[in-house]
């Protein structure tokens, strides 16, 4: 099939179902390979939730040739790196090695990928790692109230679901439900993608010959309802400060608003010039930890921030914030810290360019979702020339306070938890 070319990247397709995507980097001694199947968590449903999590670890538990021993000693005799992840949208499997070991970790990546076993023992083993793992989440609170987070945003739906399942879901996970689930993710759309030093045509002809003649697994997902800005909290009186986290839908991967919403991320708490950082620790001393994020979906996405303070400061942080996003509304950022964040956005993502598992991620994903690369090129001209009345414009939809779902883990109960949200609010 015909390539496809865009800035030395190329583009071609195995089948229907799969493509590869690659940049050849011949100045590097080495080569980042990943495989992005398009199923997540989002994908599952209530009582198998965490299934596609459980399935990223039984991938390094052995194969048909291979004991888990055996996968991670030749791992490190070939001096590379190997992992896995799963996210709300994908299962991504991660790479990199020096270039003279292009061929066994072709097969070997293939092979964890095609040939997994799923034996009795190892799966029951693997499922109490993952519990463990929950537990650990759920304790932390810092991390677990992304997951409360979600679930006030998207409510029923299943993006609103974590990523590792539930301590009741991955329990009662059966191992014919997980087995017939591998099948359906072998059958997903997936990218190969590769950065770095490495023989195409060997590549091209690896790929046709072990991934050729896939299957194709219909998915079908449903985009989040309407939402409602609500509100929870998790009691814990063995913690003494208080999480707070919030948040707000924004665009997809898909949209032309994207940079628009990441420089307002940006300028609210991306950096220790932004407008929360300043304001709440810089100025007041009132919190250590405080940031904005922002994450890309194929049809939906999310703008918030989180903190942690001592209890004793909520309402002197309410007080402080109300001043900040009062403040962002009715006048707006000013030119200087929208080029501040022009600069801070582009100089990062060029910066991570030098790395080659970097380079594969971003065009691993930008396939996926887009099914083309942005030049780089284009990718910063683009951020620099985002106007103000583009950022004006946005800002009323995504920096209104009151818009914001909420979330807090620490040393409050139910009257607390109202006063804060009515604090907010009001």
């Amino acid at each position: 099939m015909a390539a496809q070319v865009t800035e030395s990247v190329i583009i071609q397709n195995i089948n229907s179902n799969i493509k590869i995507v690659a940049e050849p980097l011949t100045q590097y001694y080495s080569f980042a390979l990943g495989l992005f199947l398009n199923y997540g968590s989002r994908d599952e449903n209530k009582d198998n939730n965490g299934i596609t999590h459980l399935i990223e670890h039984m991938l390094f538990k052995g194969t048909s040739k291979r004991s888990a021993l055996e996968i991670v000693r030749l791992i490190e005799g070939l001096g590379g790196s190997f992992d896995a992840f799963t996210t709300k949208e994908s299962l991504v499997i991660v790479s990199r090695f020096l270039s003279e070991h292009s061929v066994k970790v072709f097969e070997l990546i293939s092979e964890i990928l095609l040939e997994s076993k799923f034996v009795g023992e190892e799966f029951v083993r693997e499922k109490s790692v993952i519990i463990e793992e929950i537990k650990s989440n759920n304790e932390d609170p810092a991390e677990h109230i992304f997951d409360l987070l979600f679930e006030v945003l998207f409510r029923e739906h299943p993006m609103g679901m974590p990523i590792a399942g539930t301590i009741e879901s991955v329990s009662a996970l059966d191992i014919k439900d997980v087995q017939n689930h591998y099948q359906d993710l072998l059958n997903c759309p997936m990218v190969v993608a590769v950065s770095g030093k490495f023989d195409l045509d060997e590549l091209v002809e690896f790929a046709q010959k072990r991934f050729g003649r896939g299957g194709s697994f219909l998915l079908k997902r449903k985009s989040p309802g309407a939402y409602l800005p609500g509100e929870t909290h998790q009691t814990r009186k063995d913690i003494s400060q208080v999480h707070l986290c919030f948040g707000v839908p924004a665009v997809s991967y898909l949209s032309e608003q994207r940079h628009i919403v990441l420089l307002l991320s940006t300028m609210l708490g991306g950096g220790m010039s932004s407008r929360l950082f300043q304001g709440l620790r810089e100025e007041k001393g009132l919190v250590y930890d405080v940031h904005s994020f922002v994450d890309f979906y194929c049809d939906c996405g999310i703008i918030g921030f989180y903190l942690s303070a001592d209890k004793k400061n909520l309402f002197e942080i309410i007080k402080a914030l109300k001043k900040i996003f009062g403040s962002i509304y009715s006048d707006r950022f000013s030119p200087e810290e929208i080029e501040i964040a022009k600069t801070y956005i582009t100089g990062n993502f060029l910066l991570s360019l030098e790395n080659s598992t970097n380079r594969m991620l971003r065009i691993g994903r930008e396939v996926s979702y887009l099914n083309k690369i942005i030049p780089v090129e284009e990718v910063v001209n683009k951020i620099k020339g985002i106007g103000k009345k583009e950022i004006d414009d946005l800002t009323k939809e995504y920096l209104d306070l009151k818009k914001y779902a909420i979330t807090a883990i620490g040393p409050i109960d139910d009257s607390l938890m109202k006063k804060i949200v009515d604090e907010l609010r009001g």
